[in-house]
């Protein structure tokens, strides 16, 4: 092995050393000027030449050049991928049989010819060394799929590591925890790393019950719906197939879900009443098609709904002016018995009109001004209103309303309302969107289409049907005219619409957006006469109804609780680890409570109702606290929060249940692939591309021998030559003083 050097940069060199001889003259023509003896400015120009040295050296990079003996790394793992995605089958035959067959009768005797070792590892969730089996006898069971554990594996049992390592997969990895440190075991072994993906791009025919949605509270003898959110993908066409609703565990209801085309995302609901109080746990089965093309995900889902007397859901409608939009919305929420809408509108600067009030005094002096005011409305609409309309206190209350209260803001407007005047103000910042400053705007009469995205086509609150039509009831909706230009949403919002046809700066102008504002929630409607939806000639009326009351279900869902309970984004699944946050609202009447805070119970029991987990907390307003508490099995699961009375100020339940993630994704992931072969500068290939063994082993060997014969070290920044350049300054320096020419 030797060990030669070489420059990475080496026009610093010549540049830099002629630069360098010319300073150094300089310094001695000055020194020698001033009358310094001959011996003293030699001594002199040699330390600082050094150190000039020195320093060129470095800006030109040196490196050691090692070249390795091509006979010490001649072994080649290879990685079979047998997790339960690789069992699907294309064309006949399963990935996984692919992968063997084009291992023992290609890849590997090709590799052997070009004079490597072969060394082959079975892989799922962990790799272990085994003796490939027969095309014909092996089966992929595994339940996850670990690729970075599989190549860091590969790189550290083996001394010396692998000259290459060539994995068979369909690339798909849902665990992820080992991948940093492969990627840093791969930069530093110098292994290539050499990804032949198989199985489609589309992958094969999925159904998945994602998540069973239902109000968390009723009242009694209510209409409610219980909904699955249902996901087809990777096939043309979803056979008819049932769905059964369990309450508490005993089959109720059930329905027949008409065959569909393509990939989609669609609510399937139940309508439910309760006549009586009582919790009880709603359960959806999904029996998936006969037919055997089609592989189901996840097929059960639950939510736990309370039948009791809620609180009064109050909304409070405050207007601008006179609009049609009061008198729409407050029809389509008269179906929601329990809902109740107060309006405020300005009929002049001095003047108010009160519609729907609960006592004499209500709203007398207009919007409201305290906090204890707007305490008893569970969501604010803002129709038709600037921000100049209210004053900068009433400005914050809305904020604080929203924030720390948990209410919903609605904001519905158009070209009158949403212009550049919000820019800058308080209500600005919790709203979802930032507004175009140019004034002026021509067309905004012209007729539109609202088009829905994808985002909203799969939110509850935008299933305005039961029969799997919804998507087209919004394609369906009359034109509209008179909108408000808003610029862009802002970093964590969702947009629900868009114009179908005006552009800005970020793409097609937004009509809906929403997101979470503090403990609420804020959206925005930026059209103006949404309300021509229910005058329709060919709409139905009930469509229009069932959006505006789930719309102000969603923005009012926080339930007032003192305490919330907040899940973290994470894998929900038994035996989890689970991390949530508690923290407390401040008092609505301003009450600042104990400064230190105030001590509650937490307790999470699981579905059986055996206690996981059971703690004291200590809670300020505005400090989360957070919980982690181990899942049990299979259930949901109910977090409760009391206070130091023993009164129940919280609960929150959490379905916890085993996911089929080996099905999440069925296409073949060459991108996953294409990330581990480009930080080693390896290869990434389709099936299809691997006729030729012969030729991909050469391609390992042509890479395998390259790293090979060159291996660059960098040198020179080490303790030595940093300690040089400093001694050589420190000696100038001590010399020049003791010489009185400091």
């Amino acid at each position: 092995m030797s060990s030669p050097i070489g420059l990475d940069l080496p026009a610093a060199l010549y540049v830099g050393l002629p630069a360098a001889l010319a300073l150094l003259a300089a310094a001695a023509l000055r020194l020698a000027r001033a009358g310094i003896p001959l011996p003293r400015v030699l001594v002199l120009v040699a330390c600082r030449g050094a150190v000039l040295l020195a320093l060129v050296l470095l800006l030109a990079r040196p490196v050691a050049l090692t070249s390795g003996d091509p006979a010490s790394r001649r072994k080649v793992a290879v990685l079979v991928d047998r997790s339960r995605s690789m069992a699907l089958a294309e064309d006949g035959r399963t990935r996984y049989r692919r992968a063997l067959a084009f291992a023992q009768e290609g890849l590997l005797p090709a590799l052997r010819r070009q004079g490597f070792q072969t060394e082959t590892l079975l892989f799922d969730a962990a790799a272990v060394p085994a003796v490939l089996p027969r095309p014909d006898e092996g089966a992929a069971q595994g339940q996850r799929t670990d690729l970075g554990g599989a190549i860091r594996h590969a790189l550290v049992s083996a001394s010396p590591p692998p000259a290459a390592v060539v994995a068979l997969t369909d690339g798909v990895a849902n665990e992820n925890a080992a991948n940093a440190q492969s990627l840093l075991a791969l930069v530093e072994s110098q292994s290539p790393f050499v990804g032949i993906g198989f199985g489609s791009d589309r992958g094969v025919p999925t159904l998945a019950l994602h998540r069973v949605v239902a109000p968390s509270i009723v009242p009694p003898r209510q209409v409610f719906r219980v909904s699955a959110q249902l996901q087809a993908a990777g096939g043309e066409t979803v056979p008819e197939f049932e769905l059964l609703l369990l309450r508490d565990g005993k089959a109720t209801q059930s329905r027949r879900v008409a065959a569909g085309r393509g990939s989609r995302f669609w609510s399937e609901s139940f309508e439910v009443t309760e006549p009586e109080e009582g919790t009880h746990e709603y359960s959806v089965a999904l029996r998936p098609p006969a037919d055997a093309g089609i592989v189901p995900v996840s097929t059960r889902g639950s939510a736990v709904v309370r039948v009791g007397k809620e609180k009064d859901f109050r909304v409070l409608f405050v207007q601008g002016a006179l609009t049609w939009d009061f008198k729409f919305i407050g029809r389509a929420l008269r179906g929601d018995p329990s809902v109740r809408v107060t309006g405020l509108s300005r009929t002049s600067k001095q003047s108010v009109f009160r519609q729907n009030v609960e006592s004499a005094g209500e709203l007398l002096a207009g919007f409201p001004e305290d906090l204890s005011q707007i305490v008893p409305y569970r969501v604010l609409v803002l129709s038709d209103m600037k921000p100049a309309e209210l004053n900068p206190a009433q400005q914050d209350l809305v904020a604080r309303f929203c924030g720390e209260l948990g209410g919903g803001v609605l904001l519905i407007g158009g070209a009158s309302t949403f212009d550049g005047s919000w820019q800058g103000s308080r209500l600005e910042q919790l709203l979802p969107v930032t507004f175009d400053p140019s004034p002026g705007v021509a067309g905004l009469d012209r007729p539109f289409h609202l088009r829905l995205t994808d985002e909203a086509l799969r939110n509850p609150i935008f299933q305005v049907k039961d029969d799997g039509t919804s998507a087209r009831v919004w394609d369906g909706l009359p034109t509209f005219t008179q909108y408000g230009r808003v610029l862009a949403e802002k970093p964590g919002a969702v947009v629900w619409a868009r114009h179908d046809q005006d552009s800005g700066p970020e793409g097609r102008r937004i009509l809906m957006a929403s997101q979470a504002y503090g403990a609420g929630i804020s959206t925005v409607i930026s059209v103006q006469n949404l309300w021509r939806w229910r005058l329709a000639k060919d709409a139905d009326p009930a469509t229009f109804d069932r959006f505006w009351q789930q719309l102000f279900r969603y923005l009012g869902q926080s339930a007032r609780q003192d305490v919330t309970v907040q899940f973290l984004d994470q894998e929900i699944r038994p035996q989890a680890d689970i991390h949530a946050l508690l923290e407390r609202r401040p008092r609505p009447d301003g009450a600042p409570g104990t400064p230190e805070g105030e001590d509650y119970a937490v307790r999470v029991r699981d579905a059986a109702g055996a206690v996981l987990m059971e703690q004291k907390a200590r809670l300020v307003p505005g400090r989360p606290v957070g919980i982690t508490f181990r899942a049990g099995a299979e259930g949901v699961h109910t977090v409760e929060v009391t206070d130091a009375r023993g009164a129940g100020v919280a609960r929150q339940t959490l379905e916890v249940r085993e996911v089929d993630r080996e099905m999440e994704r069925t296409g073949r992931d060459m991108e996953n692939l294409t990330q581990w072969a480009s930080v080693s500068r390896g290869l990434a290939l389709r099936e299809e591309e691997c006729t030729d063994a012969e030729g991909i082993a050469r391609r390992v060997k042509a890479q395998v021998d390259e790293r090979s014969r060159i291996r660059r070290v960098p040198l020179g920044v080490n303790a030595w030559v940093l300690a040089a350049v400093v001694g050589g300054l420190g000696l100038e320096w001590a010399l020049r003083r003791r010489w009185g020419l400091a």
